[in-house]
């Protein structure tokens, strides 16, 4: 039945139930591995689904630009920052940084699981880069991201997890030396702290330099149906991408979770099983609360909370899945999805523009992730997953003291400090020297059409623009009283109509203008984007002017056009 060559093989092939254990581990790596690299296909939807229609290329972009970057350099520089010592040459000294296995090899031989081992934990550095894509979204000049993503995938993340994954780590629980602080040291099974507190922070940092979307936040004391008006100019385009965005970071976030044991052999499989289950029952228990608070608060079942509310609750457990009950999966989970809305709203009181809530969703629920370890850790769990004997440390509210929450809380000042200060070094400069955010007028126009060619939807796909309500834009005669940043006062002339036919009504900004005889029609309260018919070029059932509050200048255009020579391209929101 077989061939000399192949009988030859079977006879050299030496298969013990080490081996086989091994090469079971190393396949549990490459899995799980893969399960969080299909992630960033989730963060992709979820946020093209969250941004403006004219800006969903320039997101793709920048998802795809994260594992670019973070490939190379994290091959080159980031795996040595953060294992270096750990893997190839042994045992190293230094508790804040890695120093050897550059490109993988430099510091000796590459032991078997070296490989699998590096394609993970890469995995898990592209997601703390993604984390601030969101947050800098329709604003952020491409070049400038590549820059930041690659510092914070291969730099700021990467000391992280050597203080809480490496052996020499100063936080670190697989550290055995007396250098580490704690009985236990910090556990962070899966990265509630060193993923996404990490890029939770570093998202709201880049997003409080770059500044809010043009529009985005009105005046102090703004009439509450203007700010509801604005706030619908912004929502999400997309919520089905959204949706499908959420669901596939779930699925993949059993990768995430699950592979944290890094093996399946020695009992290890029995742990990711019963992280699968705590896993479940956070991202549900938040997914829940958070959707019955925004029906109290909003009035309405509002999904993209229940969507955030989901990744909040996966967040909430990351840290914990391992050593917790499901009872407890499920309180962490039900007070995440709390957590999350409460953060969303302080972010948006404060100010600062951040179009998918990163640092509420990873941020906020990254810290109370950390601190469900201090509190609902079990004694046999930290056993069977951590390999403490008989612990005295464990869960505060089940009898192990105040010890291990106050090392989490430690772990938490250190990440957060290190995320902030560095992405602000960085950050700050960046907007000094007006590289970091994009022109006014590209903003407007949206990154699409300036920066990647051109808009993932084609205009004959969307038809006629999008009837969708503005708010009342009351202007005074110093216009630079209520212009946004970056924008000129007044309004262009078009064909003898703009500038002065604007002023010569007292409703001129709050109504809608016949273009001919530069009359308003009634005034209805907040208007529709689409206005009237502009007779004066053309068949007048064929071209629209439009006006709004976020785009001062009048836009001239065919429906299914992309605008005409002398006219404004149309303003897709």
């Amino acid at each position: 039945f077989f061939s000399i060559k192949q009988k030859n093989f079977l006879r050299t092939m030496t298969v013990t139930v080490e081996s086989l254990a091994a090469d079971l581990d190393t396949a549990w790596l490459i899995l799980t591995g893969s399960l969080v690299f299909f992630m960033h296909c989730g963060f992709t939807m979820l946020e093209c689904g969250a941004v403006r229609t004219k800006n969903v290329s320039n997101i793709i972009f920048k998802t795809t630009v994260d594992v670019l970057v973070a490939a190379i350099g994290y091959w080159c520089w980031g795996w040595a920052i953060a294992y270096g010592g750990d893997f190839a040459s042994g045992h190293t000294t230094n508790g804040f940084i890695g120093t050897t296995e550059f490109c993988i090899t430099s510091g000796g031989d590459v032991p078997t699981n070296t490989y699998a081992n590096w394609f993970l934990q890469f995995c898990f550095a592209v997601t703390s880069a993604t984390i601030v894509s969101g947050a800098v979204a329709e604003r952020i000049n491409v070049y400038t991201y590549c820059f930041f993503s690659l510092v914070v995938s291969t730099f700021i993340y990467p000391v992280v997890t050597h203080w809480i994954w490496s052996k020499a780590g100063f936080l670190s629980a697989f550290n055995s030396g007396p250098g580490r602080i704690g009985t236990n040291g910090v556990i962070d099974f899966a990265g509630a702290g060193a993923v996404h507190l990490t890029g939770g922070t570093a998202a709201l940092v880049a997003a409080a330099v770059l500044g809010p979307r043009r529009g985005r936040f009105g005046p102090r004391g703004e009439p509450l149906e203007d700010k509801i008006a604005r706030e619908e100019v912004f929502r999400p385009h997309n919520r089905v991408l959204s949706s499908l965005g959420t669901l596939i970071l779930w699925f993949g976030w059993y990768g995430f979770n699950c592979g944290a044991t890094l093996a399946l052999s020695n009992g290890a499989a029995q742990v990711a099983g019963r992280v699968a289950v705590t896993t479940t029952l956070g991202g549900a228990g938040a997914g829940l609360s958070a959707l019955l608070l925004a029906r109290l608060v909003l009035g309405h079942l509002d999904v993209d909370s229940a969507l955030n509310g989901i990744l909040a609750g996966l967040v909430s457990v990351t840290a914990a899945c391992s050593v917790i009950e499901p009872w407890a999966a499920v309180v962490a989970g039900l007070i995440g999805g709390l957590i999350y809305f409460g953060a969303a709203q302080l972010v948006v009181a404060v100010r600062v523009d951040d179009p998918l809530q990163a640092a509420a969703v990873h941020g906020f629920c990254g810290i109370w992730g950390m601190m469900v370890v201090g509190l609902f850790a079990s004694q046999s769990h930290l056993s069977s997953a951590y390999g403490i004997t008989d612990p005295q440390v464990y869960g505060t509210f089940l009898g192990g003291g105040w010890e291990q929450l106050g090392v989490q809380m430690l772990a938490v000042v250190c990440i957060a400090a290190w995320s902030a200060v560095i992405s602000a070094v960085f950050a700050i400069p960046l907007k000094m020297f007006g590289i970091f955010r994009v022109p006014a007028e590209v903003e407007e126009n949206g990154l699409d059409s300036s920066q990647h060619g051109g808009s993932v939807y084609e205009a004959t796909m969307l038809g006629k623009p999008v009837v969708r309500k503005r708010f009342h834009h009351h202007r005074s005669k110093d216009d630079s009283a209520d212009m946004m940043p970056g924008q000129d006062s007044g309004y262009p002339t078009y064909d003898g109509i703009g500038g002065d036919a604007f002023d010569s009504h007292p409703d001129s900004n709050r109504g809608v203008y016949d273009a001919a005889n530069s009359e308003p029609y009634a005034d209805s309260g907040l208007y529709p984007e689409v206005m009237m018919p502009y007779s004066s070029r053309g068949n007048a059932s064929n071209v629209y002017y439009t006006h709004s509050t976020i785009s001062p200048t009048p836009n001239f255009f065919y429906p299914g056009d992309t605008g005409h020579s002398g006219y404004s391209a149309p303003n897709w929101y």
